[in-house]
């Protein structure tokens, strides 16, 4: 299909961003990377670095897909909302860190602040090292929220409840994937027609995989 063919040389793709674009997308490809990896490690073996720990959950991961979801958020900010994928987790981090480096320090402390009364925060922050960057703590909140999300502890995203399957942050247009494969689309779907509605700036993307494509309600959708 000529309107879905991109043919820009690699000259060309290097004039449309800065080295420090093309760093930070590699740093976000390689926190995802990093840290499914560690999920991998705690689900196989019960230990990351030295550290033992047990995960009875679920962790559907994706590994080998992060430049996709990279690419994908890199543009993206709070007013665009993200539906997950069966694979959620690189999609999650990927748009919360395209979120921290388009809000002001203020934005970023007052939402870690406010959020479920300032108890994730109260963790992160007393592990910084470094103290007084802003940034660099909303960093540690997002992978703090994400993967205690994962391991059901009442300091994660969702206190625990999601899991997996079913972790969002709303402050940051991350809404969650489901169980069912490519359940997002027509969840997706309302969230599109709400914006158009209400005229709310923004876009609305589903991620869906390959699997998901035979799916009637994602089609209809």
């Amino acid at each position: 299909i000529p309107l879905c063919q991109y043919k820009k040389t690699l000259a060309q793709e290097k004039k449309l961003y800065t080295k420090e674009d093309f760093l930070r997308i590699y740093r976000d490809m390689r926190i995802i990377r990093e840290f499914e990896t560690m999920l991998n490690e705690i689900k196989t073996k019960s230990v990351y670095n030295g550290v033992e720990y047990t995960n009875p959950g679920p962790a559907h991961l994706s590994i080998g897909q992060e430049a996709s979801a990279v690419g994908q958020a890199y543009c993206l900010d709070i007013n665009d909302f993200t539906f997950g994928s069966h694979r959620s987790h690189g999609e999650i981090l990927a748009k919360g860190l395209s979120s921290i480096e388009k809000l002001t320090e203020t934005e970023l402390y007052d939402i870690m602040k406010e959020f479920l009364d300032g108890n994730i925060l109260k963790v992160v922050e007393g592990k910084q090292e470094k103290q007084g960057d802003v940034k660099e703590l909303a960093i540690d909140f997002l992978l703090y929220g994400a993967l205690a999300e994962i391991f059901a502890r009442t300091t994660g995203f969702n206190k625990g409840l999601g899991g997996s399957m079913h972790a969002f942050f709303i402050p940051f247009g991350i809404f969650p994937n489901n169980a069912i494969v490519g359940g997002a689309a027509p969840v997706a779907l309302g969230a599109a027609l709400y914006k158009r509605s209400n005229h709310k700036k923004g876009i609305v993307i589903a991620n869906s995989g390959d699997g998901a494509l035979g799916r009637g309600p994602v089609l209809e959708a």
